[in-house]
């Protein structure tokens, strides 16, 4: 399942009220934690977030004290009796099981000893599986029957709007629209990789001039620098932009052209340069090339909140309002 599709479903059990445990698997950085804060946001929901790797069983159960001659436990500070919200049980297949035992309690009963949750929360739980090389500890099967389980797989395409809201590099964005299947690489023999989270760690690197292999591994990196040293020896993209760009030819390699495509849809700003960018890759590009910048602006200027500055352009050229209805049905749907 595809972080969009995840995103829709989590909705649903929302609006429909459906308190049954999940349990979302996925590799490490591809985004479970992100995807229940944005639903959470998006419902206005507080969130409650456990990392359950790190916590000791004494936490999760409550410290001990005795009252009246008896032994009791205080109640944990992240288990509320009231509100609404989500508690959030993250890493829950690599705690120990000693605290993994403690979290199905939450999960299946809606308590910890005799502390029970407020009625206005839902119980969601996400961690790594064997596969992804991480040190998990399996579910008893009794327990993961009476879970849903969903299993997150990373997309370049559904990443891509996050990545432009974010501000990462448009060299970065524009190396995996070419190699999209380097998103997300699990790596057993090197400690770095590239995810969508060292991702933006290597785009905050790039950005200071520093190499990128600590991020996403010495062989991504290297051929990233090999694209990005392609990136230099274009022209400059200012005078497209600026409406003097006649001179400037539309490059051969398809590499090139995700580079052109991407670097010219992140840096117009204003309405009178999407639109000089927009005619200049008209008349020299194909339909296909001309929908990959037109997508990156609606998506840019969506998440910026800034999607009503293209009225203008769309209404001094029929075939850019086109480009835009398509589009936006398409991504922002």
């Amino acid at each position: 399942m595809e972080a969009r599709s995840l995103r829709e479903t989590l909705d649903r059990l929302i609006a429909d009220d459906i308190r049954t445990p999940i349990f979302i698997g996925g590799g490490p950085g591809i985004g479970k934690s992100s995807i229940v804060g944005q639903v959470a946001r998006d419902h206005d929901l507080e969130v409650i977030d456990l990392r359950l790797g790190q916590i000791p069983p004494s936490d999760l159960r409550g410290l001990p004290y005795v009252e009246d001659g008896i032994s009791r436990y205080a109640r944990p500070e992240f288990l509320p009796e009231s509100g609404a919200g989500i508690l959030f049980l993250d890493e829950l297949s690599n705690a120990v099981p000693s605290v993994q035992g403690l979290a199905q309690q939450l999960l299946l009963e809606r308590h910890i000893g005799t502390h029970r949750l407020g009625d206005g929360w839902f119980v969601w739980s996400a961690g790594n599986r064997r596969e992804d090389g991480a040190a998990v500890h399996m579910m008893p099967t009794p327990v993961a029957n009476r879970m849903i389980h969903f299993e997150l797989e990373p997309s370049f395409d559904d990443w891509k709007p996050y990545a432009i809201g974010a501000g990462l590099h448009e060299d970065v964005l524009a190396f995996l629209s070419f190699r999209p299947e380097l998103l997300y690489k699990l790596s057993r023999t090197e400690r770095a990789f590239p995810t969508p989270r060292s991702w933006e760690m290597a785009s905050a690197l790039h950005r200071l001039g520093i190499p990128v292999h600590g991020a996403v591994g010495v062989g991504v990196a290297d051929e990233f620098s090999v694209y990005v040293e392609m990136v230099a020896s274009l022209p400059s993209l200012d005078p497209v932009l600026a409406g003097d760009g006649d001179t400037i030819p539309w490059p051969k390699e398809v590499s090139a052209r995700y580079a052109v495509c991407t670097g010219l849809a992140l840096r117009a700003r204003a309405q009178d340069e999407v639109r000089r960018a927009f005619r200049w890759l008209e008349a020299r590009a194909g339909a296909e090339w001309v929908q990959v910048y037109v997508a990156d602006v609606v998506i840019g200027f969506h998440r910026r909140g800034e999607l009503g500055l293209l009225a203008g352009p769309t209404q001094c050229d029929p075939k850019f309002r086109n480009f835009v209805q398509e589009t936006c049905s398409a991504v922002l749907a």
